[in-house]
């Protein structure tokens, strides 16, 4: 009897043993498209009012050409601060917001763009991109922020905000701002400097 149960152990202890060794591992999520999802998402925009010309081209040309859609609003420069600060109180933010570079540090190191250098080292051209803008929302070692108007005396960044549902519909917004079509067919043809470097 004794004999009889050992050989039933020893035999489930195999089936145990060959089970473990034929299973197969947890596969890993795929990383999102670098480009991200335009799916259809509606997207807020805050930008300064300043830029108004850029912003509205840049928008539009988007809107035409995607699924998704950018709903663009402008800020008063002087308004812009205590608008921003206001609705990262209330975790209201919108999906999108530039600002000045001068003011990206701040609301970087507060936490209020999302890090988004996974998806800046997968670009193509991410060695190419206007190296004082990703600067200004770095911290640690981790990227929040594109270019988003270059100009001589500074210009202005965007990121993510860290209150999106719709990070990878955002991002398919920024992917495109950096794109041939956007950087040369928008903001050169209207005269504006480009965010990078190899065009």
């Amino acid at each position: 009897m004794t004999s009889r149960i050992l050989r039933a152990l020893a035999v489930a202890a195999a089936g145990l043993a060959l089970v473990a060794c034929t299973a197969t591992p947890t596969p890993k999520p795929a990383p999102p498209p670098v480009d991200g999802a335009d799916s259809g998402g509606r997207l807020l925009l805050w930008a300064p009012a300043a830029l108004e010309v850029q912003a509205t081209l840049l928008a539009d040309a988007y809107n035409a050409t995607h699924t998704n859609q950018v709903e663009l609003a402008l800020v008063p420069a002087a308004d812009y601060p205590a608008r921003v600060d206001a609705a990262a109180g209330r975790n209201a933010l919108p999906d999108l917001f530039a600002g000045a570079v001068a003011d990206v540090p701040g609301w970087t190191r507060r936490g209020l763009y999302q890090d988004v250098t996974g998806r800046i080292d997968r670009l193509p051209f991410a060695a190419r991109i206007n190296p004082a803008h990703l600067e200004a929302g770095t911290t640690s070692g981790a990227r929040h922020v594109l270019p988003f108007v270059v100009q001589p005396q500074g210009g202005d960044a965007v990121g993510i905000s860290r209150d999106s549902k719709k990070a990878d519909q955002a991002w398919n917004f920024l992917y495109w701002l950096l794109s041939d079509e956007a950087q040369v067919h928008v903001l050169a043809r209207n005269g504006d400097p480009m965010a990078r470097d190899d065009l």
